[in-house]
């Protein structure tokens, strides 16, 4: 255990001066016009080294830069980068007040709100979390993949000195204050510069027993360095990788890479990442080989740099079945951001052993059914609520089932000439858009007119679960004839705008929604009146459209990938008879 450290466990004092020293650091920085950030455990442990070797007191960033002090050659050309001589001569006097044991403390504390949003750090709330859920023992290998400024593997070692931590971090600023503090923590704890996904091919990674990352969210493909080419040899394992998959599964894959065979290891992803179509691959992949032990849903505004959903996920070896929690109600709300106390993480940790309203066991055979969905709304009955709820039945102008055609009937009407009348059954939505290919009509006869959609008319399957639900484009003179498996609804366009009704009933609220009204257990169907009277979210007409307007260029986003990827498929098809005319040219 390394001296500061053992200070911290038996003084308290330390750390509230530790505190106050960060405190007037910051406001040095500010003076000098400087943002805080990295700079603070930077100037802190400045200091800690000026105390430490009872330096004279107008040693500048200059002497540190030619090794008066016992720093390592990085950190002295960080701190010549980092700090200007006039903010380090505001700071320099504090010296004299305080310990170098206390400087170092400084050094090692969580990161303010401000500084958080900079470096993009884990809230120490959370960490506390997951300090509970890892259980680091002493000689074990901990890794914290894309370990930033050290945030993580501090708390961990703050809290069992006695293991064996690895940081890794590309950012060569956020890297620069994690190799101090690592330093601060002792001998047992080192930090690598570089890109994570060396480590898959690096011989001299150990196994971990322990594992953790907040990795980047939303990570575009294209941007993850080393990890494209990790990509390509993850596609041979992992059966439908695409370039479409979420950045998150990746490291996930990188997490499980790296793992012991009775390691324990943690992410925090995206809540879509959890549901969304494009990563069910991965999940089944992660799901039927038993990797995944636990999901804990997060509540928002835990970081203070985005409000984007989270979900933490936790993996070991041989699960029968996944406990999921939701936490996203178990919180105290801070002045700007929502955190966990320690009566939250003990309701969270009580949770993984007792089955309550928001924690359950779920089944291999349960996920099957549902996509591998890792979203326990998914799997309970629980009627979402809104602040601004109203019944579905108040923005609907009529709502009907699609045409009760026969096979006879419709076969009748066929036509294999194209026309201007066309027919959707419930085969012709996939990914919520409708094919532009549907079936032609050659006539529609009068009494199924009514059947026929109107533009921007809802579609909802009646039957079969995961529900369907688009809208419908209806060009001037087209017509088209809706399948009775369909309902038909049409809104009130001026309290309630389609795309975002779309929207609603697409994500895991809108999900779980129509879940609570389905009846049947062989073929699930939901019934009108139950439908009239769900309850959804309707706010302005200015924030529907937002969402919709988002919502409507994902659509044409893969509408494009679509048509992109017919053309590759006929591209393909042509192949051999291009390259013969060329041959016999």
């Amino acid at each position: 255990m390394s001296l500061i450290v053992k200070n911290f466990f038996e003084n308290v004092n330390i750390g509230g001066n530790a505190t106050k020293i960060s405190e007037e650091i910051s406001q040095h920085l500010l003076q000098s016009g400087l943002q805080p950030g990295s700079n603070v455990p930077l100037a802190a442990y400045l200091l800690y080294k000026v105390a430490q070797n009872n330096s004279n007191s107008d040693v500048t960033i200059q002497d540190i830069f030619e090794g008066q002090l016992d720093i390592s050659e990085g950190t002295r050309y960080f701190a010549k980068e980092q700090l200007p001589e006039e903010a380090w001569a505001q700071i320099l006097p504090m010296v004299d007040n305080y310990t170098a044991e206390e400087f170092a403390l400084a050094a090692l504390l969580p990161e303010h709100e401000d500084e958080m949003k900079l470096a993009m750090a884990t809230p120490h709330t959370i960490l506390t979390l997951v300090h509970h859920l890892l259980d680091v023992q002493p000689d074990e290998y901990v890794g914290d993949l894309c370990c930033g400024s050290g945030s993580g593997f501090v708390s961990f070692a703050m809290n069992q000195p006695e293991a064996h931590y690895f940081g890794y971090e590309i950012n060569e600023e956020r890297g620069g204050i994690a190799r101090i503090r690592a330093e601060l923590l002792g001998s047992n704890v080192q930090v690598r510069l570089g890109d994570v996904f060396r480590l898959a091919d690096d011989k001299n990674t150990p196994r971990f027993d322990k594992m953790f990352s907040n990795y980047p969210f939303g990570m575009r493909l294209r941007y993850l360095g080393e990890g494209s080419d990790y990509m390509e040899r993850l596609a041979e394992q992992y059966p439908g990788l695409s370039k479409a998959t979420s950045s998150d599964w990746i490291f996930n894959a990188l997490l499980c890479d790296l793992l012991a065979e009775s390691g324990k290891a943690i992410g925090i992803m995206t809540n879509g990442s959890t549901w969304n179509s494009i990563d069910t691959p991965m999940r089944r992949y992660f799901v039927e080989r038993k990797m995944i032990e636990c999901v804990i849903s997060l509540p928002v505004k835990m970081f203070p740099y985005t409000n984007i959903g989270t979900t933490l996920i936790v993996f070991s070896h041989g699960n029968d079945t996944i406990r999921m929690i939701d936490a996203t109600e178990i919180y105290h709300k801070g002045r700007r951001q929502n955190m966990f106390l320690q009566d939250d993480i003990a309701t969270i940790l009580t949770a993984l052993h007792t089955d309550s309203e928001y924690s359950k066991d779920v089944t291999l055979d349960e996920l099957r059914a549902n996509e591998y969905n890792l979203s326990l709304e998914r799997y309970i009955q629980k009627v979402p609520t809104f602040q601004n709820g109203v019944s579905f039945e108040s923005i609907i102008k009529s709502i009907t089932r699609g045409a009760p055609c026969t096979a006879s009937q419709l076969d009748k009407m066929v036509s294999n000439e194209v026309t201007n009348m066309q027919y959707l059954m419930l085969a012709n939505i996939q990914n919520g858009i409708i094919d532009n290919k549907l079936p032609y009509l050659s006539s529609i006869e009068p009494k199924y007119e009514k059947y026929c959609l109107k533009n921007n008319d809802l579609i909802l399957s009646k039957n079969g679960y995961p529900y369907k639900v688009a809208v419908a484009s209806v060009k001037d003179g087209q017509r088209i004839l809706a399948n009775g498996n369909l309902y038909i609804i049409e809104l009130d366009e001026s309290r309630a705008n389609p795309y975002y009704i779309k929207a609603f009933f697409d994500s895991e609220q809108g999900i779980a929604a129509l879940k609570s009204i389905t009846v049947g257990a062989t073929i699930p169907n939901i019934g009108v009146d139950k439908l009239k009277n769900v309850m959804i979210p309707l706010p302005s007409m200015e924030e529907q459209s937002r969402v919709a307007q988002k919502y409507q260029a994902t659509l044409d986003e893969i509408a494009m990938l679509k048509l992109r990827l017919e053309r590759a498929v006929n591209k393909l098809h042509h192949v051999f008879d291009e390259e013969s005319e060329e041959t016999n040219a």
